[in-house]
């Protein structure tokens, strides 16, 4: 099974012919995240809550941030987490920093724990 998640890791997450991906081995690839959630991302300590009215993940969105790491292609990550106000629907999220700002995608060990449903 760790084969399989090492290779996942360096295959695209979308075959040729476009469409969003993920980060995969230091391309700068997954969904781009507006000003004020690079602004949150870079300044907000460990465990602090952002409320969004509108955000990539829907509408009405409380942002949990965890404490910052160095990913293994040696870009800062953070852990996220993505709770509906709404529908009480919660997403685990990790985004990293690119040269051009952060960019997010859904944590594969939350699909593979089964702590979220693949979409």
């Amino acid at each position: 099974m760790l084969l399989m998640l090492l290779v996942g890791c360096a295959v695209p997450s979308h075959q040729a012919g476009g469409g969003s991906g993920s980060i995969i081995l230091g391309e700068q690839q997954g969904r781009p995240l507006d000003e004020t959630l690079n602004g949150f991302l870079s300044g907000s300590s460990a465990h602090e809550v952002l409320n969004l009215a509108s955000s990539p993940w829907g509408a009405n969105i409380e942002l949990q941030a965890e404490p910052s790491y160095r990913a293994a292609s040696g870009r800062a990550c953070r852990h996220l987490t993505a709770l509906s106000l709404s529908t009480g629907e919660q997403r685990a999220l990790v985004a990293c920093e690119t040269p051009s700002g952060w960019v997010s995608r859904r944590r594969v060990t939350a699909l593979l724990n089964g702590t979220e449903n693949a979409r």
